[in-house]
């Protein structure tokens, strides 16, 4: 998720602001001509959730040329409603899919309220395994135990893949590459149990496509 915006959102933000006053002081002057982008009535911080209420309040429509091709524009409010911002928007500023975490099916979409990102290392039988791309499902299981006395069980189920985290290379062993998963709360403090106390923790990934 980047941390700055090009310059380009600035200039296009104060533009869009300027726009959208004189315009709309002129309500049947944009009837031709023009297409609308959705943009922020006020600052909006970064972490807000664009609900139904809160967009009818906070967003509002702006016009721009037809022919304005800068991708990542919203062309309706629906088109956010349940996303989360991941950086502040100022009055008139457009909203676009950087702002709300990247186009739909682009990326993972930002942590929500109760979930958490936490590592888990990619090692099966002490040695690292291939990882599975982002934006996959993996279970984790973990064993307890030795022999016939040992135990393994799924700990979390269905996890989305957020980032791979590369290995450290052959000369660190004790170091291999990870997978950084989304988990609901109860489920990180479970895989952060069992990577404490557990023989061994794995990552299994999903087939594409099973629920």
């Amino acid at each position: 998720m980047p941390g700055r915006r090009p310059v380009v959102w600035f200039a296009l933000a104060a533009l869009l602001a300027v726009g959208a006053m004189v315009l709309m002081s002129r309500t049947g002057s944009a009837s031709g001509g023009s297409a609308q982008v959705v943009v922020a009535r006020t600052v909006i911080p970064a972490g807000t959730l664009l609900d139904e209420e809160f967009a009818a309040r906070s967003l509002a429509m702006a016009p721009v040329p037809d022919d304005l091709r800068l991708s990542g524009l919203q062309a309706s409010a629906s088109g956010v409603i349940g996303r989360r911002t991941v950086a502040p928007l100022a009055p008139g500023e457009p909203v676009t899919d950087a702002v709300i975490g990247g186009a739909p099916g682009v990326g993972p979409a930002p942590l929500l309220p109760g979930e958490r990102a936490v590592s888990v290392p990619l090692r099966a039988a002490g040695g690292p395994v291939a990882a599975p791309p982002e934006g996959s499902r993996v279970d984790v299981i973990a064993s307890d135990g030795e022999g016939m006395a040992g135990r393994t069980r799924v700990i979390v189920s269905n996890a989305e893949v957020l980032a791979v985290t590369p290995s450290l290379g052959a000369d660190a062993a004790d170091v291999a590459g990870g997978l950084v998963l989304r988990l609901r709360t109860a489920d990180a403090l479970e895989v952060a149990r069992a990577l404490d106390f557990a023989r061994e923790v794995r990552v299994i990934a999903r087939p594409a496509g099973e629920g």
